[in-house]
């Protein structure tokens, strides 16, 4: 009898090793997340093709009204805002891709797709910022008095679309929407400065204020860029997501009075929002096949529930039972 209690046991495991207690055929699949899936999939490529639209036409405006008014900061942000959109262009493109369905090439479906756009967003980010540093520094040396009138019609008229681009995107969680509200919310702070810069020069004709604006606000773009691409870059590298800790999850598992013990326990994120999970659990030797399928279920809804685990991978092995896996100290 207790050899055969082992054996089955070992069947259990070999069976039951990567229950997700859930159907995975594609009808019970999209009845159960399909709906909910596509309104947020649409959400975040209408907010993006917002901006899109709105930055392209902006920057041509941009663009005129900077040779119009002999402003540095305005014809900085126009070209800035001409790579931006491109950027963003790419971004709505590859968030529309991301959200396809897995496949037999990609069984995680697209979804790290969104982080290849916040990365190039970025990049992009980047570069037009120092660019900007580029071209304003010979203008604190020469500064030029620019047409103070038409930077603050201007300033007014960006203020309004930029706002408005930058409150659609601010409803958006995924990295990629993150970054991109990151440009915004630099177009809206930079518009502020050159609203009050052209007021001041319209009364004391300061000129040097000028490029000063667009080095102020390039900084403040090129550290924001570089905190969300250094994120990014975790995720890309499958880093612990900032706000989980592998040990305190380990210590939520054992709660349970059926589990001795874990180990191989590794958590990584496909796309900044939804987390993956696998890990080991080692149960007592009583411990029954339906115990375990039960245990199984319980754990991945606290997962669920606790931490925000979107998918979890949980092996259950019996004290004893040999574990063939790698180490990943």
């Amino acid at each position: 009898p207790q050899d055969s209690h082992k054996h089955d046991k070992k069947n259990a495991y070999v069976g039951c090793s990567h229950d997700h207690n859930h159907d995975h055929g594609k009808d019970s699949h999209s009845h159960h997340h399909g709906h909910s899936h596509y309104h947020h999939a649409h959400g975040v490529v209408e907010r993006m093709s917002v901006a899109f639209f709105l930055n392209l036409i902006f920057a041509c405006i941009e663009l005129v009204g900077g040779w119009m008014t002999n402003s540095l900061a305005v014809m900085s942000d126009a070209i800035h805002d001409f790579g931006d959109a491109l950027a963003i262009g790419v971004a709505w493109y590859l968030e529309k891709k991301s959200h396809q369905q897995s496949n037999e090439k990609f069984s995680y479906g697209y979804r790290r797709l969104s982080v290849v756009a916040a990365l190039i967003t970025g990049v992009v980010l980047f570069s037009g910022s120092i660019l900007v540093v580029v071209r304003a520094v010979p203008r604190l040396l020469a500064p030029e008095q620019p047409h103070v009138e038409g930077m603050f019609a201007l300033a007014l008229l960006g203020l309004a679309v930029n706002g408005f681009a930058a409150w659609r995107m601010s409803r958006g969680q995924s990295l990629s929407e993150r970054m991109i509200l990151v440009h915004l919310l630099e177009d809206v702070m930079g518009w502020a400065m050159i609203l009050v810069g052209s007021i001041v020069m319209w009364f004391h004709p300061i000129p040097i204020l000028d490029p000063i604006m667009a080095l102020a606000v390039a900084v403040w773009v090129m550290w924001n860029a570089f905190r969300n691409l250094k994120e990014t870059l975790q995720v890309i590298l499958q880093a612990i997501p900032q706000h989980l800790q592998a040990d305190v999850i380990e210590k939520a598992l054992m709660r349970s009075s059926l589990v001795q013990s874990t180990h191989h326990t590794h958590v990584w994120s496909l796309d900044g929002q939804d987390h993956i999970l696998t890990t080991h659990v080692i149960v007592h030797a009583g411990v029954s096949l339906e115990q375990s399928h039960q245990l199984k279920s319980e754990l991945k809804a606290q997962l669920r529930s606790d931490f925000g685990i979107k998918e979890a991978t949980i092996e259950i092995e019996w004290v004893g039972q040999a574990c063939h896996d790698p180490e990943h100290a």
